[in-house]
């Protein structure tokens, strides 16, 4: 009976009530007839004993025989019996179905509330279509029909664009209304009448693919979805390019139940936003990457405020005559779990005010009380200090940094301050007016990951640059490869042109340091020409 399709359910209750109900009357029936029973052999008795004047089975079966009145009381019971069944069938029927009409309306208002739910408002705009309460409720039932093999499997996933922000604060809530009505429409037109969409809030979307049968067919239609949206929107009178992330996840391989799915999928599209890759199916490792990170930026918070951070030094030597003898400040990080982390594995990751702050502060005061007290040597060095890539965007760095530099009355040209290409790319216009504050007042700007992959020596073209600083990479792999020698001195041809210092890091053998003076770099920094040095090291080498 569980089994049968649920038009049926009110018929299955209405019975399961009859029943219960008529039990309750049978058994009443019964108690009734054991009493006619008992009064049947009372009277035979005394009759019995009134004629023959004693109790003998003669006399009982004399009595039965020649007395009528005993025979229609013999009858009785069992007339009142099938009477009693037939009464009580119909009253519990009647019962039942009272019952039954007395919580349709409850059922009536589940569902209406249900249905309600389903299409309650969302934040942003409400653009007419079923919200996550549904998208949740349609996974629950697609996974019913794959447990009774209707189906053999499906795909969820989530989706949102990089430009609703942007279009909401730049040309309104109506622009914004347009941008999502029209997304819906293009994701409308790819989906099959047998998959579900639904609309988050703002521009987040969630989209049940009925045939996506594995990862292989997610993909493919994460595909179409992106070729639909390719094509630009028109808002206004405007037209627009949209750019779309899409996490991927699949029963039954990524999750046995609808929420699971649900956020297997966010993850994987988190995951997608951060490789900026159009979509990504999801993999056990996201969640981990997803989790390691934000539990190493809760560390690094703890670490700065408990003196878990150090510092080394990097000696930046001259390779010609004119140049002054520089240090390099490499952050360490003695981590607990991971062991011993280098700045490349933490400096870039902050992207929050107070994180960003701290770690700015820490590297600041750090560099400029060492440089001070160097202040006093005879050949006392120029600084290089890295700071996060987030610090441009998110900090006031002129009135930091020359508010700290004159706290240790040291001189502006005496520091020069290093970014990765990330923080000035792109570069807005305080955030370039913030640079231009610094090398006005005397502090020179670095540019450092020259020759790694996404860097471009044409970045001070559009920033005001001072000197760049090469991976040790590129001139590892000059010595083997022709044409990665070539590549390397165009790009020292490309530096010198545009009047850059050039420092080669990552010297660590004696061919390396011989390239890079053959390639007639400023600086060379690397274990050939000395290894890191701890603060105390660094007065020892610099009074040697």
């Amino acid at each position: 009976m569980a089994d049968r399709p649920s038009r049926f359910r009110p018929l299955q209750t209405l019975d399961a009530t009859a029943r219960l109900l008529r039990g309750r009357a049978n058994r009443h029936a019964w108690v009734g007839l054991g009493v006619a029973g008992a009064a049947i052999i009372m009277a035979t008795l005394l009759v019995c004993r009134y004629e023959f004047d004693t109790y003998s089975w003669e006399g009982i079966l004399a009595v039965q025989q020649r007395n009528p009145a005993l025979w229609l009381l013999d009858l009785m019971p069992f007339l009142f019996l099938v009477w009693g069944q037939y009464i009580g069938m119909v009253m519990s029927y009647q019962a039942g179905a009272l019952v039954l009409d007395e919580t349709r309306d409850l059922r009536q208002q589940a569902d209406r509330l249900q249905y309600e739910l389903g299409r309650a408002p969302v934040l942003g705009h409400n653009i007419g279509l079923p919200n996550r309460h549904a998208l949740i409720a349609a996974i629950d039932r697609q996974i019913a029909h794959h447990q009774s093999q209707l189906v053999q499997g499906f795909a969820v996933m989530v989706l949102d664009t990089v430009h609703y922000q942007e279009i909401e604060q730049t040309h309104g809530e109506e622009a914004a209304r347009q941008f999502v009505t029209q997304l819906r429409e293009r994701l409308q037109s790819v989906i099959t009448d047998n998959d579900f969409l639904a609309h988050f809030g703002f521009d987040d979307f969630g989209v049940l693919i009925a045939d996506a049968r594995d990862a292989a067919a997610g993909r493919h239609h994460a595909n179409r979805i992106q070729l639909a949206l390719d094509v630009p929107l028109t808002i206004g009178r405007r037209p627009l390019s949209v750019r779309t992330t899409i996490g991927i996840a699949c029963y039954p391989a990524h999750g046995a139940d609808a929420e699971s799915l649900l956020r297997h999928a966010e993850t994987a599209k988190f995951a997608a936003i951060a490789g900026d890759l159009d979509h990504l199916v999801y993999a056990p490792e996201q969640d981990n990457a997803r989790s390691e990170s934000s539990r190493l930026m809760a560390e690094l918070h703890s670490a700065l405020y408990n003196d878990g951070l150090s510092e080394e030094y990097w000696v930046q030597q001259p390779l010609a005559a004119d140049r002054a003898l520089r240090l390099r400040l490499s952050p360490v990080w003695e981590h607990p779990r991971l062991g011993r982390l280098s700045e490349n594995h933490f400096v870039d990751r902050p992207d929050r005010l107070g994180l960003t702050h701290g770690l700015s502060l820490w590297i600041l005061r750090q560099g400029l009380e060492r440089l001070a007290q160097w202040q006093r040597l005879d050949n006392a060095p120029l600084l290089i200090l890295r700071l996060p890539s987030s610090a441009l965007r998110l900090l006031s760095l002129p009135d930091l940094i020359l508010r700290m530099l004159n706290a240790h009355d040291l001189k502006p040209a005496q520091l020069i301050i290093e970014f990765s290409e990330a923080a000035i790319n792109p570069l807005q216009a305080e955030h370039r007016s913030q640079l231009d504050q610094l090398r006005t007042a005397g502090v020179k700007l670095s540019l450092n990951g020259i020759g790694d992959l996404g860097t471009s020596p044409l970045a001070a073209l559009e920033v005001p640059l001072d000197e760049c600083r090469i991976v040790g990479k590129l001139t590892l792999r000059a010595l083997d490869l022709p044409k990665v020698r070539s590549v390397t001195q165009a790009l020292m041809q490309l530096l010198k042109v545009q009047a850059q210092t050039v420092v080669c890091s990552g010297i660590e053998t004696a061919a390396q340091l011989e390239l890079a003076k053959a390639l007639q770099a400023d600086y060379a920094e690397g274990t050939a020409v000395a290894p890191a040095m701890s603060p105390d090291a660094v007065t020892r080498w610099l009074t040697r």
